[in-house]
């Protein structure tokens, strides 16, 4: 990973580069990415990506900063993953917010990056006040001598792979339309802290999962999940999202997960990455403790059940 600030003119090879914030690396970005490793073979270039940190959001309206879909970590690691060779990161401030179009594919594009190709999606735009649009972008590359590729959208069952689409399906719990449109389940990765330890009073001892604080948690609810750890190990899991109705309704939203299959170990202090699979209930307060530990049991059979 490289970062923009930090690059000298030629300090990368030719670049066959994809633009976008790329948060949740979903299909439609994964396109932009398969589009400018073709454009890098045709070109003899390198297929790389630029993404932005943070979210141009925090600049243009900081009231309305979108929850991620991952780390910029995570984010990297997906880019990786889809064919970018190279990945470089923009910090998205009022400097670069201000540059004009012609700025942007001078300073950032042709000299920086090198860029022999150029891949974006049709509602691109850059440049101070989002000016730019692909009708300038065509201009400026043939002007600074780099070819523009414009990726349609991808639809999944007649939905658009988008950010903004597929957060409103993980707050709602939707993770099976999310998977689709991501190309694999929603994950939430943190390290395991140390909770109230209700869960191994009543038999289900859970790993509480702290994640980043920019990151979306789905909706309230019971999972069915798998879970890696840090040795790369997966375990089936019934994950609660939300709060104990029942014993601490007051509390703070936990995500605790259960793993099955007679799974034992501490895990304090370690990264747990949990892909979420399926809403299996909403949070619900019971009379008492026998009532909730009974419904537990169901949880982690329904949740064995749907995971196989």
């Amino acid at each position: 990973m490289y970062r923009l600030d930090t690059l000298k003119p030629g300090g990368l090879p030719p670049l066959a580069v994809a633009i976008g914030v790329f948060d949740g690396v979903h299909l439609g970005h994964q396109a932009l990415l398969a589009d400018a490793r073709e454009a890098a073979a045709k070109t003899g270039a390198t297929p790389a990506a630029l993404t932005f940190d943070p979210h141009p959001a925090a600049i243009f309206a900081p009231g309305r900063v979108p929850p991620m879909l991952g780390t910029l970590e995570e984010r990297i690691a997906l880019l990786h993953r889809h064919g970018a060779e190279v990945v470089v990161v923009a910090s998205f401030d009022r400097v670069l917010a201000a540059q004009t179009p012609g700025e942007f594919a001078r300073r950032i594009l042709r000299d920086t990056l090198q860029a022999r190709a150029v891949i974006v999606g049709g509602d691109f735009r850059f440049g101070c006040d989002r000016t730019g649009d692909i009708v300038a972008l065509r201009a400026l590359g043939a002007q600074e001598g780099f070819a523009v590729q414009v990726v349609p959208p991808v639809f999944v069952h007649g939905v658009p792979a988008r950010s903004t689409g597929i957060r409103q399906m993980v707050g709602g719990g939707q993770m099976a339309e999310a998977t689709r449109l991501l190309g694999r389940p929603y994950t939430l990765s943190g390290m395991v802290v140390h909770g109230r330890k209700l869960g191994r009073t009543l038999g289900y001892p859970t790993a509480n999962v702290e994640s980043a604080p920019a990151v979306l948690v789905p909706g309230a609810g019971v999972y069915a999940c798998r879970v890696r750890l840090e040795d790369g190990t997966l375990h089936r899991a019934a994950v609660s999202v939300g709060t104990n109705q029942t014993i601490a309704p007051d509390a703070p939203r936990t995500v605790e997960a259960f793993l099955m299959d007679g799974f034992s170990g501490d895990l304090y202090d370690q990264r747990m990455a949990v892909e979420f699979v399926q809403l299996l209930r909403p949070m619900l307060k019971f009379d008492g403790l026998d009532a909730l530990v009974a419904q537990m049991a169901r949880d982690v059979d329904e949740a064995a059940g749907f995971l196989g």
